[in-house]
């Protein structure tokens, strides 16, 4: 059983950077018969810079909103079929709040429709899990003055070595420095936000999630309102059903590890995978923060060499979030245009890093 009048709702937000565990969240949130929270689509930003200034939501701004969600059905490797949207359910879906709806009535029913492989029952909250859109955070509370944030911080280190390991897929480039300073400045953003609305925002560590799983998974439904469900932590025997309805290699690939229990396995990789020039420098990068967020560091204080080495990508990927940030305000057109062209960086660093493979691999050959 479903509840029927979906847009009155509340709506909450896991916020966090890629790899951090943000699909674990999301994951256990969607197994909680009280929730409906829907694979990444990130369109919500869009929608609202398209439809924004829509004061009568009449019939031909219905159509018009449906048709550009299946218009943009792909971002990178996230696709509107993995919501499994019936677009004409969903349009007469939409048209029950034909003139009464708004913009934040239309944006969680995209996110009501999402498909799920878990049963519910009576919907309590609507969930929208999009790591890009944590820089964006800001932006969403001024969307959504109501809505609660989960933001979810993991070690910077290992952050980075699961990003690394993804690096064919060209989702970020995975440069040490950059990832690295892309971590502090969403951390950063993060307790600024938590200390200007402390009743919005809840900020907890992966690894805090993994070591005590059912103490933080309670305390996070206590802060969106929800009943605590214990039976979610038995998401994984949906395993086979999941690879059977998301019939992609790139879920076994990219989110394999979460088919089985939670476990603190994916925790301290970094000791075995990053060199101890790449421990320092990611330790003088993430800063202070590191120390906020309780992760031990083996770099401590300034390290002037350190500092002006990282210098490059720090002001790089300062510029590329602001820029990303500033251009969600242009037309939705121009905005999904320069999002597009803003990944320069990962394709330059992915063509020259094939490059050098070939080149090796050639010589390899020759020998």
């Amino acid at each position: 059983m479903e509840s029927s009048n979906q847009h009155t709702v509340p709506i909450f937000f896991i916020m966090g950077r890629p790899r951090s565990g943000t699909t674990l969240l999301s994951t256990l949130f969607d197994a909680h018969p009280n929730v409906k929270i829907p694979p990444e689509f990130p369109i919500m930003l869009p929608l609202y810079q398209k439809f924004r200034k829509v004061k009568d939501w009449d019939e031909q701004a219905i159509q018009s909103f449906v048709a550009f969600i299946f218009q943009h059905n792909v971002f990178i490797h996230r696709t509107l079929e993995n919501l499994k949207i019936d677009r004409e359910e969903f349009t007469a879906n939409l048209m029950t709040l034909k003139h009464k709806g708004t913009i934040r009535d239309f944006l969680k029913k995209l996110n009501e429709q999402g498909f799920s492989l878990f049963p519910k029952q009576e919907i309590l909250r609507i969930g929208d899990k999009n790591p890009v859109y944590s820089i964006y955070t800001e932006r969403f509370l001024k969307i959504f003055p109501d809505a609660r944030f989960i933001c979810i911080i993991r070690d910077y280190r290992d952050n980075f070595v699961s990003m690394r390991k993804l690096s064919d897929l060209k989702l970020e480039a995975p440069i040490l420095t950059l990832q690295v300073y892309r971590w502090r400045y969403v951390a950063r953003l993060f307790l600024k936000c938590k200390k200007r609305h402390p009743e919005k925002f809840h900020i907890v560590r992966y690894e805090d999630l993994v070591s005590d799983k059912s103490a933080v998974l309670e305390e996070l439904c206590r802060f969106i309102g929800i009943p605590f469900e214990p039976s979610v932590f038995d998401f994984y025997k949906k395993k086979e059903e999941t690879f059977q309805t998301y019939d992609s290699p790139l879920v076994e690939r990219v989110h394999g590890s979460l088919m089985n229990p939670i476990n603190t396995g994916r925790m301290e990789q970094w000791k075995k995978e990053l060199t101890p020039g790449e421990i320092r420098m990611a330790d003088a990068v993430a800063g202070k923060y590191a120390g906020i967020f309780r992760y031990e560091q083996a770099e401590k204080g300034f390290n002037l060499r350190l500092w002006l080495k990282s210098r490059p990508m720090t002001i790089y990927g300062y510029l590329i979030f602001k820029l990303y940030v500033w251009g969600s305000y242009l037309p939705s057109g121009i905005s999904l245009w320069l999002s597009v062209r803003l990944l320069v960086l990962v394709r330059t660093w992915h063509y020259f890093a094939v490059r050098k493979i070939n080149r090796r691999d050639a010589e390899a050959q020759r020998q």
